[in-house]
């Protein structure tokens, strides 16, 4: 048992060195015989200089962490704190002792416990329990705005069951310390536990889009919704009129990450609150089509509900001033011959109503497209993959064509992906080329002649 807490507190000494090692050794044959690294050494350095305080805690450590002789730490502590009562490391120090002593150990907030707490022993182990409360309250107040100590002080506060002290330094150092931000939330998940008091005691205003992006990353879909509400409260979010090719091409905004949450409640297949989110950050359509961009008359956003478009060997995919059925520009596809690609490299996401009738209508054209697989639009349920509906695929050379597809999303449907293929093919003369133009791309919902009729009928 001696050996096991001989261990423990080896490793506490180690972890309070990489925080310590800040004050300087006094010049002179002390500070010489202090690099010794040795009791007996510092013991003599102390002969000749009682009245530095580094010293004292110098000494006061050694004896705390390495021979367990608890009175002589406590002594040497309380002595280095009377010729410095202004030094943090023996407030720390005496502090982790006095928690130690008093066998604390930790589990949710709330239920730290006194290891044998019964009897007279139980008394003293909650004297010693106090006494680290008054010492911890202490070190909190001399280093408001260190954060080497903030956060060892949050993990003794933890221990002591101080969810005040604890939250109230965490938020400090989460909002002080991007670095630790992760460890701070993993902490109040594992420790804390409740939600609602981690985002009110916890998490600061510039802290909450790290905040919804670590809950994206755990997959907590419900935790998610009242960071978003404060975020759109406290205007952290703008609105996003910019493209930008990739996420790598610049460092992580505040926009980004309210695009990595529509995305995220698409996934977890609540596309209507993507789309209201959408509509927030970004804008409405300019028309009645359920196609976000439709007409390829905007810059691609490569996210949400915009189209996304993917790098793929054999195919070149851009903008068409030239080409084009309406508007300024159109959208281009070229294949270079020499690839027998399975493409579905261009795609958008779209929430639509269950049960119910679509009609998606849009203009192509194409250039000596080769091979029976063609280019086509393809529909299916997304994320569930309950339907899958496609056109008949174009190829050959074709001028500006009116491609319809009408398909009834199933009851568990409520959205959809969009996105243009072209199967591989398995005969000889697999590698495609040619080119292949889409534009005015649009999404209609299609009332049933019973729902028409009632409508017109008053019912």
């Amino acid at each position: 048992m001696r050996r096991v807490k001989e261990k423990s507190r080896i490793f506490i000494f180690l972890t309070l060195s990489l925080f310590l090692i800040e004050e300087t050794v006094r010049l002179g044959l002390s500070s010489v015989l202090f690099k010794e690294e040795d009791i007996y050494s510092m013991e003599k350095s102390f002969a000749l200089n009682p009245h530095d305080a580094e010293l004292n805690f110098s000494l006061a450590s050694l004896y705390h962490i390495l021979t367990l002789d608890e009175k002589k730490a406590e002594a040497f502590y309380i002595s280095s704190l009377e010729l410095n009562p202004l030094l943090s490391s023996s407030w720390l120090g005496l502090t982790e002792m006095f928690v130690e002593n008093a066998g604390l150990r930790v589990g949710r907030f709330g239920d730290s416990q006194i290891a044998g707490s019964g009897g007279a022993f139980g008394r003293s182990k909650n004297g010693e329990k106090q006494k680290a409360l008054a010492t911890l309250r202490r070190l909190s107040e001399l280093t408001p705005k260190s954060i080497a100590y903030l956060w060892e002080g949050s993990m003794l506060a933890l221990r002591l069951g101080d969810k005040s002290m604890a939250m109230k330094s965490l938020g400090i150092v989460a909002k002080a310390d991007p670095g630790r931000r992760k460890r701070v939330f993993d902490i109040c998940w594992e420790i804390i536990g409740d939600p609602e008091l981690i985002l009110n005691n916890v998490i600061g205003d510039e802290v909450l889009p790290t905040y919804l992006s670590y809950l994206i990353s755990k997959d907590k879909l419900d935790e998610t919704f009242p960071v978003w509400k404060r975020m759109k409260r406290e205007r952290i979010v703008s609105d996003v009129r910019e493209p930008f090719d990739s996420a790598q091409d610049r460092p992580q905004s505040n926009d980004d990450i309210a695009f990595s949450y529509i995305e995220f409640l698409i996934r977890k297949n609540r596309g209507s609150d993507a789309f209201s989110i959408w509509s927030e950050v970004i804008g409405k359509s300019e028309n009645d089509s359920l196609i976000w961009n439709g007409g390829f008359e905007n810059e691609l956003l490569g996210r949400g509900f915009d189209w996304k478009t993917q790098k793929a060997d054999g195919v070149s995919i851009d903008f068409d001033w030239e080409k084009r059925f309406q508007g300024t520009k159109s959208l281009r596809v070229e294949f270079d011959g020499k690839h027998n690609i399975d493409f579905y490299h261009i795609s958008q996401v779209i929430t639509l109503e269950p049960d119910t009738d679509y009609l998606l209508t849009s203009y192509m054209a194409t250039r000596e497209i080769t091979t029976r697989n063609g280019i086509s639009w393809e529909v299916y349920c997304y994320p569930t993959g309950s339907m899958t509906k496609a056109t008949e695929p174009l190829t050959e050379t074709a001028e500006w064509k009116k491609v319809e597809l009408s398909f009834h999303t199933p009851s568990d449907c409520k959205s959809i992906l969009l996105r243009l293929r072209r199967y591989k093919s398995p005969k000889l003369d697999r590698y495609i080329s040619g080119t292949a133009w889409i534009d005015d791309v649009k999404l209609f919902k299609v009332e049933s002649n019973a729902n028409a009729q009632s409508r017109e009928e008053g019912i």
